[in-house]
């Protein structure tokens, strides 16, 4: 975080402020108020309590900082497509011999001042976006293996909740009640519960016990649960009607479905067990339909070459931004939303349900419920 916000600061001073024409004492304000938005997660930390994810700060307060990055995070990147049109123009001049102009570096200040207020609106519809309710979206997946029992099964799925001072009771409420408007056969939590202690947080969780679904409520950690006191969460969870799955499956629905869940990636770091697709699987009978629970989506190879008929992700939230979510999904084994094939496995990588604190931004890439019907077939 603090090499990418480094990053970012010195190309927005290199490029945005040390071409005003304004004495130095206003450029070092400005060079200071982007090096705040740059640091605020550091800052917040600094205010916020232990837990670097979760700060523990007034809501007016996380939204408003929260927007301040955003507008950083979007100024950055517009003036870096900004610069490529840049280039082209002075490629362009250079090859007709132009010399630049104190009028091309006016215009230049202007265009900037243009994305800076771009980026301020974008920011709060972002915001505003991000900080819905999320609507249903159903998505048929086809399964080869699907027997003509379970036509027409249905899976609602929840994902990155990330209960915390943005996320309380009220909007966990509203999510549960969509998702059991559903009527759903099966619900599944994949992971990212929350940001902060069970001492904390737990309240706002609660309402996840009114969760329902013919063969139960079923999750996975996530990364952030290893952030949160894995342990103290694992013990907390089940206690709200959720069956969690480390490493290990249970089959439903007669005997024709079975549901593995593993730990996620992140668990290495903390020394604790690492996701192991092979032991949640271990005794599954050949017959039966095989759908993995994984938090990250980059564990799709493997569970393909275990046998999974289909496996459910979360954690890259879609990729929050239209466009961005290329980059998000360079970092995820090329996976980022939506329906993916696996060699014969089928893939659906949730968008999530909720928003993070530190970045509750959604621009053409909403949070949702996910209803997934499965059906007979091999297409997709």
């Amino acid at each position: 975080m603090l090499l990418f916000g480094f990053i970012l600061l010195s190309y927005i001073i290199c490029r945005a402020i040390l071409p005003l024409r304004l004495h130095w004492g206003w450029k070092a304000g400005l060079v200071l108020a982007a090096a705040l938005a740059a640091f605020k997660f550091h800052i917040l930390h600094w205010f916020g309590g232990e837990m670097f994810f979760a700060p523990e700060l007034p809501v007016p307060v996380l939204l408003g900082a929260a927007w301040y990055y955003a507008v950083f995070f979007l100024f950055f990147f517009l003036l870096a497509g900004a610069d490529i049109g840049r280039g082209i123009v002075l490629a362009w001049m250079f090859c007709r011999g132009r010399k630049r102009t104190e009028r091309f570096r006016v215009v230049g200040n202007r265009v900037n001042l243009a994305l800076l207020a771009g980026a301020m609106m974008l920011a709060a519809i972002g915001i505003a976006a991000g900080t819905a309710v999320p609507e249903v979206r159903e998505e048929r997946i086809e399964l080869e293996r699907l027997p003509q029992e379970l036509e027409g099964f249905t899976i609602a799925v929840l994902a990155d909740l990330h209960a915390d001072t943005l996320t309380r009771a009220g909007r966990i409420r509203a999510i549960v009640e969509r998702a059991n408007a559903c009527s759903p056969d099966l619900t599944v939590i994949a992971g990212d519960f929350v940001d902060g202690r069970v001492v904390e947080r737990g309240a706002e969780l609660r309402p996840l016990e009114e969760l329902r679904a013919k063969y139960g409520v079923f999750g996975v950690p996530g990364n952030h649960e290893y952030y949160s006191g894995y342990r103290e969460w694992m013990r907390f969870l089940p206690t709200l009607g959720i069956r969690m799955l480390e490493n290990t499956g249970e089959t439903i629905a007669g005997g024709r479905l079975t549901l593995a869940g593993v730990t996620d990636p992140a668990a290495v770091r903390f020394g604790l067990e690492a996701p192991d697709i092979r032991g949640a699987f271990a005794g599954t009978p050949a017959e039966t339909v095989k759908v993995l629970l994984a938090h990250q989506p980059k564990l799709a190879p493997e569970a393909a070459a275990e046998g999974a008929d289909l496996q459910i992700s979360g954690h890259t939230h879609g990729g929050l931004i239209l466009g961005f979510d290329r980059l998000v999904a360079r970092f995820n084994a090329g996976f980022v939303s939506g329906f993916y094939r696996v060699g014969a496995m089928a893939l659906y990588v949730t968008r999530g349900s909720g928003m993070w604190n530190g970045f509750p931004v959604r621009l053409g890439v909403p949070s949702e419920i996910t209803l997934l019907r499965l059906t007979r077939g091999g297409g997709g």
